[in-house]
This record gives structure tokens, sequence and C-alpha cells, in this order.
């Protein structure tokens, strides 16, 4: 899981939140930060902030699904 939010303690409180419950998370604080990871690695599921600086969390998403790898674009959709 990738948790994306530039706000440092709703990152830190989300991120907590769950690997309490058991889950393997990731963090970005941007965008582009999101963008780099998805490209390192596939993510179930990726839970964004959508008001970011830079580039937004709308922008991105687009950008994940634009990516050469139909079968992740997919997953994302669902």
């Amino acid at each position: 899981m990738l948790v994306v939010e530039d706000n440092l303690v709703n990152r830190t409180i989300v991120v907590r939140l769950l690997a309490k419950e058991g889950c393997e998370v990731d963090a970005a604080d941007s965008g582009e930060e999101a963008l780099i990871a998805v490209s390192r690695g596939s993510y179930d599921l990726i839970l964004m902030d959508v008001n970011m600086p830079q580039v937004d969390g709308c922008e991105t998403t687009q950008r994940i699904r634009g990516r050469k790898n139909p079968a992740a674009a997919y997953r994302l959709s669902r």
C-alpha cells in the first residue's frame, strides 16, 4: 500500500494506523515521489491526497493510469 500525503502529521497518523492493522505501507510526500515509488514497484492500493502542491493527486493518478503496464492501470481503475 502507498500513502501519498504532503502533510507530515496526517501522513504519519495514516501510516501508523495502517501498520497497526498489519498493512505493509510505503509513504510519499508528493505526487512526484508517488510516481517514483510506482515506477519501482506495484501497489494493490494507493491512498492519495488530492490537494498537493506541484503535481496534485488527480494529475498523479492520471499519470499512473497512463503507464505502459495496462494490467496496473486496470487494477488502479477498479
